[in-house]
Order: C-alpha cells, then sequence, then structure tokens
C-alpha cells in the first residue's frame, strides 16, 4: 500500500494511524498548512485522483472548511485524510500556491535621494548621479 504524489511521483508507505499532511511531512513532501493539522485553515486542500474508496468520506468538520469544493472536484484536507489502502493525490494546487505566495523581500527605487538632517530640518539633495 502506498501514497504516490503528483506531478512528482514521490511514493510513501501508508499508515492509518496517521493523517495524509503528516505522512507527507514526514517525508519530506510539501503540503502548505497554517494550522499545523487542526483543520482550521483550510490551506491543505488535495485532490485524491486514484484510490477515493480507500480513505473514508469526510467528516461534518471538513465538509463545514471545505465546502462545496468536495463535490464539485472531491478536493479534501489533506490534515483530515486517513488512507487504508493505496492513493494517488495530486498537489498541483499545492505547487501553485507555492509558486504565487512569495514573499517581497524589498524593493529598489530608482530616484533616491540622500537624506541630510540639520537641526531638526530634514534636506532632501539631490545625489551626484541623477545631475547628469
Amino acid at each position: 500500500m502506498r501514497i504516490k504524489f503528483l506531478p512528482s511521483g514521490v511514493e510513501i508507505p501508508v499508515d492509518p494511524s496517521k493523517s495524509l499532511l503528516q505522512l507527507a511531512t514526514e517525508n519530506g513532501v510539501k503540503i502548505k498548512s497554517i494550522c499545523g493539522g487542526v483543520a482550521s485553515c483550510s490551506e491543505c486542500r488535495v485532490k485524491i485522483v486514484e484510490g477515493t474508496h480507500c480513505v473514508p468520506e469526510p467528516s461534518k468538520a471538513e465538509l463545514n472548511l471545505i465546502g462545496t469544493s468536495y463535490f464539485l472536484d472531491g478536493r479534501r484536507l489533506a490534515c483530515q485524510v486517513r488512507c487504508f489502502g493505496s492513493i494517488t493525490v495530486d498537489l498541483t494546487e499545492q505547487l501553485n500556491k507555492a509558486d504565487t505566495q512569495k514573499k517581497i523581500k524589498g524593493m529598489k527605487i530608482k530616484d533616491q535621494k540622500e537624506i541630510h538632517a540639520k537641526q531638526d530640518t530634514m534636506i532632501l539633495t539631490e545625489s551626484k548621479d541623477q545631475k547628469k
């Protein structure tokens, strides 16, 4: 019994005592989760593309969090899914989240001016590069 993650093709063994999120984290497969697996953020949504018969139906708590997405395309919360057989999980949505949520470390401004303070007054002067 194995869990296969797409699109990477990584396979890990099934452990019914642990959630899909726990198994993925322990085996180096990244699934985003803000709440740490307590079913309160819904960031760990994944799509089970094969083996849906090997996982229990979602609980009321999970359905309240994921809403209609389960009924529309079968997405589940990785923190709530336990596997009892081989499944294939599509992590494409997770990869797209990682690409679109990068932190901005800073920005460059082209026309920076030197700032000098004299007696509680700020005086802005152009740098030598800007005068050219």
